[in-house]
């Protein structure tokens, strides 16, 4: 397959300028290939080497799906939540039809628009003034969502999403991941954005504090670890099920005939089975397979027995 066109190059180049707006010094952007395996290569590029992620982006994109963390990484230990302290910028998936017209009456119009190369589908983002907690992102998102008919199950602030230049690979021949439209002075107040907006149907996800977001303490190293196995790999050890080429499995938690648990790049799980609505990360799912809660001493003995299926050192018992 011949390489893309040099526009296509200052597409990418764009649009990750915009994510890395505001950076500081030790983040990254986590650029995700997918593996024939199932499961996804890491790869944390210093925000300031852009060139080095658009390389990358540009030649694993002809043989594979590739994704980008939305919120710079605070390290390159693993690409979860608690590598992330916010973010610049919110965004939601959109694969509703009434979804387009929903974001041409917007009062404030997306600072970037993303063709998947799902038909119909589309990526919005809008870029923020000042760096957004993840709380604070996270409950943006899900008020885009209600408002616009986005998909609720990927608002949380460690998504990885398409980027422009790379093929979406669930099709055959594979489809292009296009920019729509890119505009750099569309920047917004986070109150400004969020003003008329639903009310987030899970407010109890919001902190309570205010003002500029802190750096947050790392987890332990072991936490850290088992955070950044993917999630194909921890259901087909868990569960010795293999999910589908398109993240899909049959869940473990429910009669299930048709794979209704969808894995998703950044390591969580959720279950579309009506029924079931089990979801979040590693830590769930096993919690939901043996029993144990994900708090106080049930929280310790399911560190431990992970720890001990992937082969991993434990922790002394109640340090994190």
């Amino acid at each position: 397959m011949s390489k893309p066109p040099p526009s296509r190059d200052g597409e990418l180049r764009a649009y990750l300028e915009i994510l890395a707006a505001g950076r500081e010094p030790g983040q990254f952007f986590d650029v995700r290939c997918a593996t024939s395996a199932g499961g996804m290569r890491q790869h944390f590029i210093p925000a300031e080497h852009l060139e080095r992620a658009v390389t990358l982006i540009i030649s694993s994109a002809w043989r594979t799906d590739v994704y980008v963390g939305v919120a710079l990484r605070d390290g390159r230990d693993h690409g979860g939540k608690s590598a992330i302290a916010g973010s610049r910028l919110l965004y939601i998936e959109c694969d509703h039809p009434d979804s387009h017209a929903r974001l041409q009456d917007l009062a404030c119009a997306p600072s970037i628009m993303v063709a998947s190369g799902s038909p119909g589908h589309l990526h919005a983002y809008w870029s923020l003034h000042e760096l957004a907690t993840a709380a604070q992102v996270e409950s943006a998102n899900r008020r885009l969502a209600a408002a616009l008919s986005g998909d609720p199950a990927s608002v949380d602030i460690a998504r990885v999403l398409r980027p422009p230049a790379s093929m979406n690979h669930k099709h055959q021949p594979p489809l292009p991941v296009r920019l729509l439209a890119l505009d750099r002075d569309a920047r917004y107040a986070l109150s400004e954005l969020t003003d008329g907006l639903p009310a987030d149907p899970q407010p109890a996800r919001v902190a309570a504090g205010r003002g500029a977001p802190r750096r947050r303490t790392a987890r332990g190293a072991v936490d850290r670890a088992l955070l950044a196995i993917p999630a194909a790999e921890y259901v087909r050890v868990l569960t010795g099920r293999e999910p589908s080429r398109a993240g899909k499995v049959l869940c473990p938690f429910h009669e299930d005939t048709n794979p209704s648990l969808q894995i998703y790049p950044d390591g969580s799980f959720y279950c579309y089975g009506r029924a079931c609505r089990k979801g979040g990360t590693i830590f769930d799912f096993a919690a939901a397979l043996w029993g144990l809660a994900t708090k106080e001493e049930d929280f310790l003995e399911l560190r431990e027995r992970l720890a001990t299926q992937f082969a991993l050192t434990p922790t002394s018992p109640g340090r994190p």
